[in-house]
């Protein structure tokens, strides 16, 4: 659902071991109650901005070091899916708006560093989220042929849902792989 493959986002949630046999730890939530993982819907959403921060030139090896700062000095558990958090394209950055007034709007800190940058903020990516209370609420995932996909913990019980019509994306799979054909699912 996401545009990324499985394995990557394996990695982001469980952690890998690099080929220098360095372990790199988990940075998007995740829950482990028993044998396997619960992906809770802040576990998408914090992937949906890594992906987008990746595609904007940020290398992961910058997003980890900068979101457990965000973590440990700022107080922000799940600081990828802050409305406070941006990217220049060269890295993790701070919206300073929140903590002090006199900042102009285009005004950031890079988290990694503490250095001040300026500058337009690259944000294509994050007009497809919706942010509530400070964090992502809601994010819809653009597809081929206008359909887009919502993943919204209110709606469909955080299941990706079809955008236009309300309905699950696994209930027209279902459908499908019992054999109806693509042009009688909307017709019914």
């Amino acid at each position: 659902m996401l545009g990324l493959p499985q394995s990557t986002f394996n990695h982001w949630a469980s952690g890998c071991t690099t080929t220098s046999g360095n372990r790199k730890p988990a940075f998007i939530t995740v829950e482990r109650p028993g044998r396997g993982y619960t992906v809770p819907f802040v576990g998408p959403a914090e992937a949906w901005i890594v992906r987008a921060f990746t595609k904007a030139g940020v290398p992961v090896a910058r997003i980890r070091p900068a979101r457990e700062r965000l973590r440990t000095e700022i107080g922000i558990e799940h600081a990828l899916a802050s409305d406070r958090l941006k990217t220049d394209g060269a890295g993790i950055l701070w919206d300073l708006r929140q903590e002090d007034a006199t900042f102009d709007d285009n005004r950031l800190v890079v988290v990694r560093n503490g250095q001040a940058a300026f500058g337009e903020v690259v944000r294509e990516h994050l007009k497809h989220v919706e942010y509530r209370d400070g964090y992502i609420g809601q994010v819809c995932i653009p597809r081929a042929f206008g359909t887009e996909t919502t993943i919204d913990p209110e709606i469909n019980f955080d299941q990706p849902t079809l955008t236009e019509y309300g309905v699950r994306v696994d209930d027209v799979l279902d459908r499908i792989a019992a054999g109806e054909t693509i042009a009688d699912v909307p017709d019914t």
